[in-house]
């Protein structure tokens, strides 16, 4: 700023100095002092940086700098004369001679005296910024010029603009989604609320599509993560192009989207939406040389009354989500006056449950492992049941995911390892030491930092060895896709490091640990109950079964099949090589008031002290 005033202020001199030469006489001091004056004047105008040069008011040039013809790149006679406006602006801006006809630099002074940046280009055809400022000065004769002060600063506008664009790439990454392009769920929420705001005040409705794919994660395991990031892409592709433009389709999850639709009126406008949205998806992804299955369910919520937050309609819509995966994908499920009744007895039994598990209020059940010789218990599972004030029994089937979603089941597994603790203590009581109990260990029980020191805590409180409890983990819960190790396996192996015994359960149900199963730390096996169940009808089931029992009889590992109902599927297990079953055929689930009497009818209710390493398959 300083710089261009000086230069300002020294081709004003330059003008002063020649006027009054022409129309003052000077005492010879006087004409030399002045002369001086001129001559620093002259120097500072003609070794200055920026380009200067004076001008009429028709806008014709007078005179330039040496500065200014290096910045446009033409000689000095190449445009005294001349109006900049018909050289310097870009060829689409230049003024031709009618446009100037009747020009006047003064008539124009109010926009050209403020410093302003402009698009020039050099007679070699290079384009370039150039911030141009301009000042009117009055010579003694009365006429006036210009003064116009011209800065090459293209290097600065560059740098903003390589700033603005850096800026808006930052924001476009934190508001969308690294893998699809869209919006993420910050963004859906900034969008949401404005949508619900201008809906208070249009007295319209905003709707909700929560929106999951089908069977997702089996793409991912059979065909790996790039052809699950095809189909990801590819329905989101459809969707931004399905969607209204008044409309914003975000990802907020894995494999989950979320469309937020304006200008609502009912219920049946959104559902209609979400049945074009299926159409619109629900096709084959091409993937190398064959097609991949992309299927979606939507879970549809409708803002009332004007008084549904964000928040509020985001639960209403993953309620009816929920409700339309496990009642038939591949469909629109609408949160109605229906839903909403179950969603609020939903809620209240949530509220219930948590006050359960925090207060020790939930029931156990003990379903027996009978040995293949008649008459041996090997020992009781522990088994989950929650007495509900006002629905009567709630079975694992829906307590387990309802634990699951509240963030609760390590504590509600907590809860069964003490149960399966306390029921051993009274076994051993009871005068049987050699019937063991067992209890069930989801992932989020083998993640939890005290599980490990909490259970051998409870051995040690209640009198117990390590070998007196198994502790049972589906297979699913140890392996990833394509048989990779998780970190549960570690808690595996610290559990058989400490003499606890751990048994891969509804084994044979899952396609990753068969590869895996010699390199973890348990000692035994529970067959799925789908393969006792096909046992007799299915010749296939009966030949995998013969495999997997070799397979464990080569590894030394102890075999336990679930789900035996009838003689004849006992018979032919044991035919098989089956040692150990759990099923109704013995014994439905017993609360624990009634273990000690079913061992008391039992025909012969402990294993013999010679046959208990050999359950264990312990050396």
């Amino acid at each position: 700023m300083q710089s261009t005033l000086s230069l300002l202020l020294s081709a004003a001199l330059v003008l002063f100095g020649i006027f009054w030469m022409r129309h003052r006489r000077k005492s010879g001091t006087e004409s030399a002092k002045f002369i001086d004056e001129l001559s620093y004047s002259r120097m500072a105008c003609l070794h200055a940086s920026d380009g200067l040069l004076i001008m009429n008011m028709d806008g014709l040039i007078r005179w330039v700098n040496p500065a200014y013809c290096t910045l446009m790149g033409y000689d000095a006679c190449e445009m005294i004369g001349k109006n900049p406006l018909t050289f310097a602006p870009l060829p689409e801006q230049r003024w031709d001679a009618q446009a100037l006809e009747g020009f006047r630099l003064d008539a124009h002074f109010e926009q050209l005296s403020d410093r302003q940046v402009w698009q020039n280009m050099r007679k070699d055809g290079s384009v370039f910024w150039v911030e141009i400022s301009m000042s009117l000065h009055t010579a003694s004769s009365g006429t006036r010029y210009a003064v116009l002060v011209c800065r090459d600063v293209t290097r600065s506008i560059e740098r903003e603009k390589e700033l603005e664009a850096t800026t808006r790439k930052l924001a476009h990454i934190a508001a969308h989604d690294d893998l699809t392009g869209l919006p993420n769920r910050a963004e859906l929420s900034r969008f949401l609320n404005n949508a619900l705001e201008d809906a208070r005040v249009t007295a319209k409705r905003v709707g909700l599509l929560h929106i999951d794919l089908d069977e997702f994660k089996q793409i991912n395991d059979t065909h790996g993560h790039p052809a699950g990031d095809a189909v990801l892409q590819a329905t989101a592709n459809r969707l931004r192009t399905a969607i209204r433009k008044s409309d914003l389709v975000a990802r907020v999850g894995g494999d989950e989207f979320v469309v937020v639709c304006r200008n609502l009126n009912t219920l049946r406008d959104l559902r209609d939406i979400g049945d074009a949205l299926l159409r619109a998806v629900n096709q084959n992804v091409q993937w190398r040389s064959g097609t991949l299955n992309c299927q979606i369910s939507i879970g549809a919520a409708l803002s009332d009354d004007q008084t549904t937050d964000a928040e509020q309609l985001l639960i209403q819509s993953d309620f009816a989500l929920y409700d339309v995966k496990h009642n038939g994908r591949g469909r629109v499920a609408t949160y109605d006056a229906e839903l909403h009744r179950r969603h609020a007895r939903a809620t209240d039994r949530q509220v219930a449950l948590q006050a359960a598990i925090e207060n020790k209020e939930l029931t156990f059940y003990f379903q027996p492992v009978v040995a293949q010789a008649p008459g041996l218990v090997r020992g009781f599972e522990t088994l989950v049941r929650w007495q509900h004030p006002t629905d009567g029994i709630i079975t694992p089937d829906a307590l387990i995911p309802l634990a699951q979603s509240l963030g609760l089941i390590a504590e509600l597994d907590m809860l069964a390892m003490d149960a399966a603790l306390e029921l051993k203590a009274r076994l051993n009581d009871w005068g049987h030491h050699d019937v063991l109990t067992s209890f069930n260990a989801s992932s989020e029980l083998l993640a939890h930092p005290e599980f490990c020191d909490r259970l051998l805590s409870g051995l040690s409180f209640r009198d117990l060895t390590a070998d007196d409890v198994i502790v049972e983990v589906i297979e699913s819960v140890v392996f990833e896709a394509h048989g990779a190790a998780t970190p549960f396996v570690k808690t595996i192996a610290d559990l058989d490091a400490a003499g606890i015994f751990t048994v891969l359960d509804d084994f044979g149900s899952g396609n990753a640990g068969i590869a895996q199963l010699a390199k973890l730390a348990i000692r035994g096996v529970k067959f799925d109950k789908s393969l006792g169940l096909g046992i007799l009808n299915d010749p296939t089931v009966a030949i995998v079964y013969k495999t997997l029992v070799n397979l464990c009889n080569e590894l030394d590992l102890r075999m336990v099949t679930e789900g035996i109902e009838t003689p004849q599927q006992a018979a032919r297990l044991r035919e098989l090589g089956c040692t150990n079953m759990q099923g109704f055929l013995f014994a439905k689930p017993l609360p624990e008031g009634m273990v000690r009497d079913w061992l008391d009818d039992y025909t012969a209710s402990a294993i013999a002290p010679r046959e208990r390493h050999r359950y264990l398959k312990a050396n």
